[in-house]
């Protein structure tokens, strides 16, 4: 009998779980291949369950006994929608495994197709979790440029920019040696606390990889977005520069994350810089579907008509490294309170 309750009882577990996994699925990641897939592995499940003899199992059931009935049996808090996620995921491979186990004593044809089951999970446990890890929140882009290396602690600006408000962090150097480059990185990756502070690598697709960063930033000179997807993988998120409505359909058709647009006013960072404009902001905005960051001359002055032009987020440097951090960090916050800010999936 024992053994009746146990395989009903992760019959309804895994019910349960791959439910709420398609749910999550369709309304959060809103990830049209993945439901496909999810749908498919519910509809394989169902098939396999239609095959057990259910109503012996429910004639077992002692629901009413069961300590599981209790509030205080669940005792482990969710405190997030990515715990639940975690759970959710454990549940339904935990739960296959033991109707696989239970099945193959009974009726071996059925014990492979809940196999096939719960390695379909595994796949799709590997595509939401990338999900997750990826998400960023474009908001708030700081860029510290090699300029500013010698003029600040790395320790008391990392602190303040993952406290006080900054989203991502991009670290941009260009006349450095290899070794200095990695080894700031290297030691910017270990003060980074906080999982939703995005740490991002400009142009060295090697380097983001060695120190394991977030992602990295591509301009139109260096490695194509498809060859840095096909060294970093689908994890990493991915930033492409664009100048133009041909550059940013370009970086969006080869599977940039976000685009870096500017600049949008003149820049103390890179003198030789082309202004675009708002226009440009506005235009990209209206065609693509990825983020976009405003880029180039951006303080707290102006950051409002950036976001106002439709951008995602304003990427910031010389404003948030020339002067008192943590007070130019506070004006743009309060500035982007303006509008709901989007965390991008």
């Amino acid at each position: 009998m024992s053994w009746e309750c146990i395989l009903d009882v992760n019959l309804n577990r895994l019910t349960e779980s791959l439910k709420l996994l398609e749910d999550y699925i369709r309304f959060e990641t809103k990830d049209l291949s993945c439901l496909g897939k999810i749908r498919k592995l519910r509809s394989e499940f169902l098939k396999v369950k239609q095959a057990i003899p259910v109503y012996s199992l429910v004639s077992h059931r002692k629901s009413a006994a069961d300590p599981g009935r209790t509030p205080a049996f669940d005792r482990i808090p969710r405190k997030s929608g990515d715990d639940l996620l975690i759970a959710n995921l454990s549940r339904a491979k935990e739960s296959a495994r033991i109707v696989e186990e239970i099945m193959r004593q009974r009726n071996r044809n059925l014990s492979k197709g809940i196999k096939k089951i719960r390695f379909e999970i595994y796949d799709i446990e590997k595509i939401l979790i990338e999900k997750e890890y990826k998400k960023f929140n474009p908001m708030i882009y700081a860029i510290i440029d090699e300029k500013y290396l010698g003029r600040i602690c790395l320790e008391k600006v990392i602190d303040v920019l993952q406290k006080d408000g900054a989203t991502m962090l991009q670290l941009r150097i260009k006349t450095l040696s290899d070794r200095d480059f990695f080894n700031y990185a290297g030691k910017i990756r270990k003060l980074i606390r906080n999982p939703q502070f995005k740490f991002i690598i400009n142009d060295r697709v090697d380097i983001a990889s060695g120190v394991n960063a977030d992602g990295v930033h591509l301009g139109k000179d260096d490695l194509s977005v498809k060859c840095a997807r096909d060294i970093l993988g689908d994890r990493f998120i991915i930033g492409a520069s664009a100048h133009n409505l041909k550059e940013a359909l370009s970086g969006q058709k080869d599977g940039a994350d976000y685009l870096g647009v500017g600049a949008v006013f003149p820049t103390r960072t890179k003198y030789d810089a082309v202004v675009c404009g708002l226009d440009l902001i506005r235009l990209i905005c209206k065609k693509v579907n990825i983020p976009v960051i405003g880029i180039g001359g951006i303080n707290n002055k102006n950051c409002r008509k950036v976001i106002n032009a439709g951008a995602d987020g304003i990427a910031v440097a010389s404003y948030l490294f020339e002067g008192n951090l943590k007070e130019n960090l506070h004006a743009l916050v309060f500035k982007k309170r303006i509008v709901k800010h989007k965390e991008v999936k």
